[in-house]
């Protein structure tokens, strides 16, 4: 997954998502692994309990104004373009920031965190246009996250326009779902896991 600078100076990591595709065995080998590794089991269980807390502070800060889903391996939002930016633009609406803000402030209170923001379209008009747009999109939000101190080196964007479709563009409500951009959340697991130690030792 290719991740995009925002621009020259600013220094955000370009970040690579790697879709696992392990096989079932595999899978159940790492889980075997770490059972027969209880520190590795007690270091999952504190990524894991991190993100639960993260994901029920960050449904308090939006209050409904966007779909936060607690994933296997992080935390998923998507918010919609209709609530989030003026029509065919990427500036966001007012009532948008002020939930950026809120959700600033959460992210600020878990450093330990990685962001990845992707945009991305529907199929209808200039697939080049879309593209560029969603790109966009994804780049303003990032630029006001860090406007309300959330540090660069921990985002990444990407802007995806109509190739990665989570419905039917052929329904308007379809069309409406595929224009969203998506804050994938992830634990930066050596970040955390430093901090933990540092608490114990004290």
């Amino acid at each position: 997954m290719k991740f995009l600078r925002l621009f020259a100076g600013v220094a955000m990591v370009i970040a690579v998502l790697v879709a696992c595709n392990s096989s079932k065995k595999s899978s159940k080998n790492t889980s075997s692994n770490r059972k027969k590794d209880p520190v590795a089991a007690d270091a999952a269980l504190k990524i894991g309990n991190m993100l639960d807390r993260l994901a029920t502070d960050l449904i308090g800060a939006t209050t409904g104004k966007a779909d936060i889903f607690r994933t296997a391996d992080g935390i998923n939002i998507t918010f919609q373009p209709d609530f989030y930016f003026e029509s065919s633009s990427e500036r966001l609406t007012a009532e948008a920031k002020n939930v950026l803000i809120d959700i600033s402030g959460i992210l600020n209170r878990y450093p330990y965190t990685e962001i990845f923001i992707e945009g991305h379209a529907d199929s209808s008009g200039n697939q080049w246009n879309n593209k560029k747009l969603s790109e966009t999109r994804a780049k303003t939000v990032a630029l006001y996250l860090k406007a309300q101190g959330v540090v660069a080196e921990r985002m990444a964007i990407a802007g995806y326009g109509a190739t990665r479709p989570i419905d039917s563009n052929n329904t308007p409500e379809g069309r409406r779902k595929n224009r969203r951009v998506l804050v994938k959340i992830r634990a930066n697991e050596q970040k955390f896991l430093a901090t933990q130690t540092q608490v114990a030792g004290k």
